[in-house]
């Protein structure tokens, strides 16, 4: 059983007006994938191959271990038919789960279980993006219309430059909307890539991140299909501000930096309640401006977030849950 602690505090930038609740857990597990569920419920999974179930109140959590087989769930997605969970590892699969949370059906991309690091998925309807570091050369790009039974790679396949790659840091480095592909690179070089057709072609142009092994976008967040923001830097500065937001206005055609940044590397970013959220290793930041300035609203080693019915979730690297209420 996990024991919740509930503590009630004021964020850090008075000037936000922004209320915390922490969840505390017993344990320390990271949780780096979480998404909203119906009925104001969020679904996250945990460094510990486990999913947890939150609820509107305090007391409302249930926790699901899954196989010891399985090592890491680093993204999920909702589906017409339950959940698919994400699993990055050496040799990483998909896990088809039934609306109880159990696994039906486990999907390796290659038949031989070839070493496949993946560092993202996302739903919209029926269809299913999946994005994977490259192998020999080639982005690792598939896609599925059942809801992730079958899979097939896009037709379009990608050449990856030398030392360019995806993050799996919070599962935001890909997107769907409206039928639309869309993902970030890093490394070395850091691109934007889109799709207007489900991967048969694809667009990209140059992001303006530095180049290194650890540099680069590790989110991305799709408000329009103009309006598009990205965020990152290098885990290995997390207190470095420069270089690690840009957006931008032209459906990723050219890039501007905000006159002021977020406080540090961000590994997740996300659109809600007319505002940008982004978190990282050194606290949250806020943007009302459409991306153009940033503010700090806390100060605590964050993970991922999702939103849902006003409220704000965030997952801590203690293990601990941060609910956020405007």
């Amino acid at each position: 059983m996990y024991k919740l602690l509930l503590g009630l505090c004021l964020a850090f930038n008075s000037s936000a007006q922004f209320q915390l609740w922490s969840y505390k857990f017993t344990n320390s597990e990271n949780q780096r994938a979480l998404i909203p569920l119906p009925n104001g419920l969020f679904l996250s999974g945990s460094s510990e191959a486990a999913l947890r179930v939150y609820g509107p109140k305090q007391t409302d959590v249930e926790r699901y271990k899954l196989n010891d087989q399985f090592k890491e769930i680093r993204d999920l997605c909702i589906t017409a038919t339950g959940y698919i969970a994400m699993q990055s590892h050496d040799s990483s699969c998909i896990l088809l789960l039934n609306k109880n949370f159990k696994v039906d059906s486990v999907v390796y991309l290659f038949e031989r279980k070839a070493p496949l690091f993946l560092d993202g998925i996302c739903a919209e309807g029926n269809n299913v993006f999946l994005l994977g570091d490259p192998i020999n050369g080639k982005f690792s790009t598939f896609r599925s219309f059942d809801n992730g039974l079958n899979w097939e790679p896009t037709p379009g396949q990608l050449t990856a430059n030398n030392g360019e790659a995806a993050y799996a840091a919070s599962g935001q480095t890909n997107q769907i909307m409206n039928g639309q592909f869309y993902f970030v690179s890093g490394g070395l070089t850091s691109r934007f890539f889109h799709s207007t057709d489900q991967g048969v072609t694809w667009s990209e142009s140059a992001l303006p991140y530095p180049s290194c092994p650890t540099c680069g976008p590790y989110a991305m967040a799709v408000k329009t299909e103009k309006e598009i923001m990205t965020v990152g830097g290098s885990y290995l500065e997390p207190q470095n501000k420069k270089n690690t937001c840009f957006y931008s206005k032209d459906g990723g055609k050219t890039w501007s930096a905000p006159k002021k940044g977020p406080t540090g590397y961000r590994s997740c970013v996300l659109y809600a309640n007319k505002c940008y959220y982004a978190c990282g290793t050194n606290g949250i930041d806020v943007s009302k401006d459409d991306g153009k300035t940033w503010k700090q609203i806390s100060r605590e080693n964050a993970l991922s977030m999702a939103y849902n019915q006003g409220k704000l979730y965030v997952t801590m690297a203690d293990g601990s849950l941060l609910v956020l209420k405007p």
